[in-house]
């Protein structure tokens, strides 16, 4: 029998105002809140696979247990935002069409795991390498890593199927849905436009602040922010001039938002960002902090980093030596500078507009976030 995940129908205002909470508090709560909704959907998936076989209830499982492997939801957040913002009234029916870009997000983070060759997520083992367990243990022949890499390819290919059937069935009007389509079919194409400028760019020898940037735009701001609060307003039926407000506000909020995240990559602690601190530097990614600092160094300093970025084998003396540069050529605080004018450029865009004040206060609770998120 074939499992039916039930929408919600409520088309009313709560009333629910969050003026009081802390921009941690609201994150939080709205977590808890779609996270409920995830389970009730997975549930029904689980079901719905483990009668075709114990096989495909397994991948399923998989992509369940990644899902829920932390994440701070918040591309599904600003898809609210951007309807409450917009004069949406039914906050349930919203909050189920929000996981849509949730499970996109599980899709677009699995095959970026294999584009990476990463062993972690979240500090959690990555869907291809759980797989390469899964061979291992069930004394698959063949090779482990090659089924793994398959698998996961598939897992993710069936959490985008997720992510269209939830939004194709949400309960809204069919005019608002075929509307968000189109803003979900941009997100999904320009992430993996950046994702291949960003590919691209590690492969080049040299990538000047211009190229970071356009990457950010694309494969963190207009696929984290700025098309997920487009989401919102098509859903919400909202006026032409309010999307016009939510790309000025998520294109400078987006490029803050990764900016800090490879900060984090780099100068964060270990348990706090899931992976290990050194993954950036030996990777070579080409983050603005590597731009800056190889813009400003000294022959010797350039000559330690081209030697020792993207060196899997540098030593943690030698990866200490890395982040000293960073600090000493001021690439770092440029870095922290240029997050902190961003997101002051996205907060005016919020002073200046006049979108409804409940979601006013999301997207100023979430620029607050990220401003403390580095203090």
């Amino acid at each position: 029998m074939e499992g039916k995940f039930t929408y919600p129908q409520q088309y009313q205002e709560s009333g629910k105002r969050i003026g009081d909470s802390t921009a941690s508090d609201i994150l939080n709560e709205f977590k808890v809140r779609l996270d409920s909704v995830l389970e009730s959907f997975l549930s029904i998936k689980t079901i719905e696979a483990g009668e075709i076989s114990s096989e495909a209830a397994g991948l399923v499982n998989e992509i369940g247990r990644f899902t829920r492997n932390g994440g701070k939801r918040v591309r599904p957040l600003f898809v609210y935002a951007g309807y409450l913002s917009s004069g949406g009234l039914a906050q349930e029916a919203i909050l189920v069409a929000s996981l849509s870009v949730e499970m996109l997000h599980t899709f677009a983070l699995i095959h970026d795991d294999i584009i990476d060759n990463s062993d972690l997520r979240r500090g959690q083992p990555t869907t291809h390498k759980m797989f390469e367990s899964t061979h291992q243990i069930k004394k698959f022949k063949g090779n482990p890593t090659e089924f793994g890499l398959s698998a996961a390819i598939l897992a993710g290919d069936i959490a985008v199927s997720f992510a269209n059937e939830i939004l194709n069935e949400s309960p809204f009007p069919n005019e608002r849905i075929r509307r968000a389509k189109y803003y979900f079919n941009k997100m999904k194409q320009e992430v993996e436009i950046g994702e291949y400028l960003d590919v691209v760019n590690g492969y080049k020898q040299e990538v000047n602040e211009d190229e970071v940037l356009k990457v950010l735009e694309y494969k963190t701001a207009k696929y984290t922010v700025e098309r997920p609060l487009h989401i919102g307003a098509a859903l919400a039926g909202a006026d032409p001039d309010i999307y016009k407000v939510f790309t000025a506000y998520g294109l400078p909020f987006g490029q803050a938002f990764q900016i800090q995240d490879d900060i984090l990559g780099t100068f964060g602690e270990t348990k706090k960002i899931g992976k290990p601190n050194d993954s950036d530097i030996k990777e070579g990614k080409k983050t603005i902090l590597v731009v800056k600092a190889m813009e400003r160094a000294d022959l010797e300093q350039k000559a330690f980093l081209a030697k020792n970025l993207g060196n899997k084998f540098a030593t943690d003396q030698e990866i200490g030596q890395v982040r000293d540069i960073i600090k000493r050529t001021g690439a770092l605080s440029y870095a922290m500078s240029l997050s902190q004018h961003l997101l002051n450029q996205a907060k005016q865009v919020v002073y200046e507009s006049k979108v409804h004040q409940d979601g006013k206060e999301y997207l100023l609770a979430a620029v607050d976030y990220l401003q403390a998120r580095l203090s």
